[in-house]
């Protein structure tokens, strides 16, 4: 059978042995396949199953439906009730008022309460959330007059605060089980307790981690009784067991771009492609590290780097090179006058002049890259390639995630990172993090040393700026110095695509395809 299932029914071959018709002349049914899971293939292993300390794709993939937040967001971007089934917002736009389900159990049984997301926001996001602890700065105070009731209280208006709510930024953590400890070796933190329609059953590291229905879910129950994440390291490896039906799903994080002709021409895969939530992918610059911390050599890297043969053969057309510092995908603050591609086109003859200016002669850098992204090592490649045209020996290290994470955004033990960042569908919320001044040591915060008050200023206001006249204003004022200083190299947008079995539907109800994997279900 075309996608034979591990756990599938067999009573239609016992029907072959009892049913004396099915022999005669007539027609021959095919058996119906009874389908109760779901695959999803991941790349490595996450580094860990807590959504609150980390913004890492993997950790919030495989957790966005075992925790909850106060909203979700549907396919237009607008909040939708989850934990809060409704609130209400002052006419000032700071105090808003969440009443939340009453009745909602935590997967271990004990009832949920406006005390978990107090405890969740002020003892855990504040501090460990690289997105949520920039909105933290925001709060005045979160009150929680009673049980089902939470408010929070701004210092002044902040544009994206709603939508900032979702279990991808401020997910709720069950403070009976963590208040006191320390949430990064918790045994919660590699088995969730949560309130999502799927629970936490167990990980098998290496191999798979398997969730199964909540049966006590508050909201609408799960169509699918298990979601099963396969850990398929090797990524063509990860186009056959979509093919085969040994995997139904792979999102774009872990689809190996080159074989995607292969899975448009395959009846039985359905490839969607498009944008949902503008992301952006980045070479991260240790600007502390000789002579990266001049930039002229900076800038001479951004030219020596091919930005659109990578989009062309890495990502196989998935990108869009004629961005600025925050990206295209914002039209209010953008202008071609900070594009990367019209200041830092492709130009060796260009780069060694700068090289030549800055006094700087051959030198090594050395890259650090997931090894788990497909794309990443073609795009390497690509760059070390290009740079040894300007006397620039690349070093490359690929390394398991969890690795890359210690190197990267712990140690800075690295010259050059290449990262990819979701916007969270505000730059504010996304970009503003990899670009303002901040120690370094939190995971997917920015992790380059870089610092300049006057971008620190210009990104302060505009995130409480709900005028877009003036927000873009602002924006486009700290652009053109970011494309000046060069902290990081922005390479591309990236346009979404993501792979999975034909027969599966209602995958793609929310903004992040991540969120809401409870509403998918097989076809009849």
């Amino acid at each position: 059978m075309k996608h034979a299932r591990k756990n599938m029914v067999v009573f239609a071959l016992l029907l072959l042995l009892v049913t004396p018709a099915i022999f005669g002349g007539g027609a021959t049914e095919r058996p119906v396949t009874v389908r109760d899971d779901m695959v999803i293939a991941l790349g490595s292993d996450p580094e860990h199953l807590n959504p609150a300390i980390t913004t890492g794709y993997p950790v919030a993939a495989v957790t966005a439906d075992v925790y909850s937040a106060l909203v979700w967001r549907d396919n237009e971007g607008t909040p939708q009730p989850d934990l809060a089934r409704s609130w209400d917002v002052s006419a000032g736009d700071t105090v808003f008022t969440f009443h939340l389900h009453d009745n909602v159990q935590w997967h271990d049984g004990e009832p949920f309460t406006s005390a978990d997301v107090k405890f969740s926001m002020d003892e855990v996001l504040s501090q460990y959330h690289g997105r949520f602890e920039r909105i933290y700065g925001r709060i005045a105070s979160i009150e929680t007059p009673n049980d089902s009731t939470v408010v929070i209280t701004l210092n002044e208006p902040y544009a994206p605060f709603l939508i900032s709510l979702t279990v991808f930024d401020a997910p709720i953590l069950p403070k009976h089980i963590f208040e006191g400890q320390n949430v990064f070796d918790h045994a919660a933190t590699t088995a969730p307790v949560g309130t999502g329609p799927y629970r936490f059953v167990n990980w098998d590291r290496g191999n798979q981690i398997v969730l199964e229905r909540n049966e006590n879910y508050f909201g609408d129950a799960a169509n699918i009784s298990r979601v099963i994440f396969q850990m398929i390291p090797d990524e063509n490896a990860r186009t056959v067991a979509l093919q085969t039906g040994e995997v139904d799903y792979i999102w774009g994080f872990y689809l190996p771009s080159a074989g995607l002709a292969e899975l448009r021409a395959d009846p039985n895969v359905e490839v969607w492609q498009g944008v949902r939530i503008p992301a952006l992918h980045f070479l991260f610059v240790n600007n502390d590290s000789e002579p990266l911390d001049n930039p002229l050599v900076r800038q001479a890297i951004m030219h020596a780097i091919d930005r659109d043969l990578i989009v062309d053969l890495a990502m196989e057309g998935l990108g869009n090179t004629a961005i600025g510092p925050m990206g295209a995908a914002f039209p209010y603050l953008y202008d071609e006058s900070f594009d990367l591609s019209n200041l830092y086109p492709y130009d060796l003859e260009r780069a060694r002049a700068l090289l030549d200016e800055a006094g700087v002669g051959e030198f090594e850098l050395t890259i650090v890259y997931d090894s788990g992204r497909p794309a990443f090592a073609d795009a390497v490649d690509i760059m070390r390639d290009g740079l040894s045209n300007i006397g620039v020996r690349l070093n490359l290290q690929p390394q398991e995630r969890s690795v890359m994470i210690e190197s990267v955004y712990m140690q800075r033990n690295y010259d050059l990172s290449m990262q990819s960042f979701t916007s969270g569908g505000d730059p504010s919320i996304g970009y503003h993090r990899i670009y303002i001044t901040q120690a370094f040591g939190t995971p997917f915060v920015s992790a380059t040393g870089y610092s300049n008050p006057e971008v620190d200023e210009l990104l302060a206001e505009a995130a409480i700026t709900v005028d877009l006249g003036r927000r873009g204003e602002l924006y486009r004022q700290a652009n053109a110095i970011l494309a000046e200083d060069l902290p990081l190299f922005p390479l591309f947008e990236e346009m979404s695509v993501e792979a999975n079995n034909r027969e599966l539907t209602g995958l793609r109800e929310s903004l992040d395809v991540r969120d809401k994997i409870g509403r998918a279900r097989w076809a009849d």
